[in-house]
């Protein structure tokens, strides 16, 4: 297993990071308390998810919802998406923009999970170990570890977080990591601090608070519930 998959799938914290820890405990508490942990339209189905999450890529939700919807409408099976001219998938995932790099990635995934994983790759996936599972995921086309993780959080029941724009956003806002950290670094360094058993309710509410509270413009701190934690929040304050 390679370093970065240890550090990904294993909680290692690092050195003094009891503060930090608790503190997160706490933050994760508050979230929770004040979204829940709401649906977002994830599958249980493995291999539905990878395109729910892959078709999410630098687009909306209603949009990438829409083209998920209308590529399974119009091909029910990963066969029948492994088969089809590139030209039909292009039609049903348009809606998500960038149309034909889409259908590419699309086609590309499928023929690779009934490469690999034979012709019930849902079932082998649940099958795996959680290193198992995240290298098969990591191999398909596209799949960056964040694609790799949501898959594994939301349909493969793994204790693994995903780092997002949203956490990145505020987890950096509260100090945690660096303002402008890279997306791989805060990856690599956030999973220590996520309470064990945790992971996917506080993703869930790092989410949604950074689509509605912690935006990454005009964010409204007066409405936030971790406000007290936050030290973007009271820069912005303090300089009122």
């Amino acid at each position: 297993m390679s370093e970065l998959t240890l550090s990904l799938l294993q909680r290692k914290p690092p050195r003094n990071t009891g503060r930090w820890r608790d503190r997160v405990r706490e933050i994760t508490d508050r979230l929770v308390a004040e979204y829940g942990t709401p649906s977002l339209g994830n599958f249980r189905d493995p291999v539905k998810e990878i395109f729910y999450i892959v078709l999410s890529a630098r687009t909306t939700e209603p949009l990438y919802r829409q083209a998920h919807k209308q590529l399974w409408s119009r091909f029910p099976t990963l066969k029948a998406i492994a088969g089809a001219p590139l030209a039909e998938l292009r039609k049903c995932v348009a809606v998500a923009g960038l149309g034909r790099k889409r259908a590419v990635q699309v086609k590309a995934i499928a023929k690779s999970l009934l490469a690999d994983l034979g012709p019930r790759p849902a079932s082998r996936l649940r099958r795996l170990s959680a290193e198992e599972a995240y290298a098969a995921l990591r191999k398909l086309p596209g799949a960056g570890p964040k694609s790799a993780l949501c898959v594994m959080m939301y349909s493969l029941d793994f204790d693994v977080f995903p780092v997002d724009v949203h956490a990145r956003r505020v987890l950096s806002r509260i100090g945690l990591i660096p303002t402008g950290v890279k997306h791989y670094r805060a990856q690599d360094v956030l999973p220590a601090y996520v309470p064990t058993g945790r992971s996917k309710e506080l993703h869930v509410a790092l989410l949604v608070h950074g689509r509605f509270v912690c935006t990454s413009i005009s964010p409204r701190c007066k409405n936030c519930a971790i406000c007290r934690f936050c030290r973007y929040g009271s820069a912005i304050a303090s300089s009122r």
